[in-house]
């Protein structure tokens, strides 16, 4: 990935070392620790009100069962990495906030993404709530993954929109996810 493959740079970070790179991509997709099930299950807590209709009909999520997806994550994002551990940059209307390395797996875990949409993996934000996803429920195409994109207040599979076949046609859209994701009502 070069610097000109984006219009903007807003904030360029140094890339990932090969060392820290090699054990991300080993480490992101390991089963949820003991410590990470128990933050998850903490945070879960009845939104509605004691006197509303609904309080007793609450599940709270339970993440014992949740799994990373397995695939590799496609080469052109690691190299996205080594230019720039996360980062933000423009290409038109399309904003990424790339995760770092150290923010990947959290960021998928905060926003619980095994639970709404399994076998999907978010990578990057575009500063309006929506995620960039690699949906890995089928096996890879010549190493890329579809890419989705996905609002916070709406993760899963019914609501998001297949906006790229592979990384690197991803990087050179020009049209934001809010636009992408409208398209779904016109």
């Amino acid at each position: 990935m070069r610097d000109y493959t984006f219009d903007e740079t807003f904030v360029k970070r140094a890339g990932a070392r090969e060392e820290i790179l090699e054990m991300f991509l080993r480490n992101w997709k390991l089963p949820l620790t003991e410590d990470e099930t128990e933050e998850i299950a903490a945070r879960q807590k009845n939104p509605f009100p004691a006197n509303s209709p609904f309080y007793d009909s609450y599940i709270p999520i339970d993440p014992a069962g949740w799994r990373m997806p397995q695939g590799e994550l496609p080469h052109a994002y690691a190299d996205l990495l080594r230019y720039s551990d996360g980062g933000e940059f423009q290409n038109g209307e399309r904003y990424f906030q790339f995760f770092s390395t150290s923010d990947f797996r959290e960021m998928n875990l905060a926003y619980e993404l095994p639970e709404y949409m399994p076998l999907s993996v978010s990578f990057a934000m575009d500063g309006c709530g929506n995620h960039y996803l690699f949906d890995m429920r089928q096996a890879p195409v010549k190493g890329e993954y579809p890419i989705l994109a996905a609002h916070s207040g709406s993760l899963g599979y019914d609501d998001c929109v297949r906006v790229a076949d592979s990384f690197e046609e991803l990087c050179r859209g020009r049209s934001s996810l809010d636009d992408e994701l409208d398209s779904r009502y016109t």
